[in-house]
């Protein structure tokens, strides 16, 4: 990956089959430039000149945004967000002994009465059960909403997986794959919805040109304030 650096605004550079130049500032304050394989290297620098007043503004609003970022722990009362609502964490007791097989495939963390409980033995491997508990929900949501849109937009998804994707929430492979990041199920539905359907829309236009976005706007309208509460808040979405 190629990088460069206008003034005091340091980028990471993607080229792809895309048309037309485009900046996105990542969830961690990153600034990636996206560009179409044969742009020059004049042109993109000449660019992001152009745009660095911009990216300064966006990168002290996630700036802000990260230091308001709440540290979790796994104690008794902890909230943990699911489907855009906290509910408080309870430890239980549990005097088994787990079989670390059957735990290696699933996850002792359950949401029961409105609190999620996890065994009190089980607390040194709280964040690696609850990394599974939102995968299995995720997927598990994902599927569930697909028949929402997918006939709306004229695709089929065939091969969906679910995994640590960082500071994206979803992706579109050229194999066909659609792939979400499991935080994503952390977000209110209308918003786990929009990146259900951003991703879907990438199956009929690989990049973000204005084709693309007219194919979100039919399907969600409003779709800018979904984009705008992931600016405002994507960074709470973690454990």
């Amino acid at each position: 990956m190629e990088t460069g650096k206008i003034d005091n605004v340091t980028f990471a550079l993607r080229r792809s089959r895309r048309k037309s130049l485009g900046i996105t500032i990542e969830r961690d304050g990153s600034v990636v430039v996206r560009a179409p394989l044969d742009q020059s290297r004049d042109e993109i620098d000449a660019f992001v000149a152009k745009k660095r007043i911009w990216i300064q503004q966006k990168l002290s609003q996630k700036k802000a945004l990260n230091r308001e970022k709440p540290r979790r722990e796994f104690v008794n009362g902890q909230g943990f967000l699911y489907l855009g609502r906290s509910y408080r964490l309870r430890l239980v007791e549990n005097n088994r002994q787990p079989n670390p097989r059957k735990l290696q495939n699933s996850t002792a963390v359950s949401l029961k009465q409105g609190y999620f409980q996890l065994p009190e033995n089980e607390k040194k491997n709280a964040r690696q059960h609850f990394v599974s508990w939102y995968t299995v929900k995720t997927e598990k949501k994902v599927r569930e909403r697909i028949p929402r849109y997918d006939k709306r937009i004229g695709v089929q998804v065939e091969k969906l997986r679910v995994s640590d994707l960082g500071h994206q929430w979803a992706s579109y492979s050229r194999n066909g794959t659609i792939s979400f990041n499991w935080r994503s199920v952390m977000a209110p539905i209308w918003v786990f919805d929009y990146i259900l359907v951003h991703e879907l829309a990438h199956m009929v236009e690989r990049p973000h040109s204005k084709n693309f976005w007219r194919i979100v706007a039919r399907v969600i309208p409003d779709y800018k304030e979904q984009v705008r509460w992931l600016n405002e808040n994507g960074a709470n979405l973690d454990l």
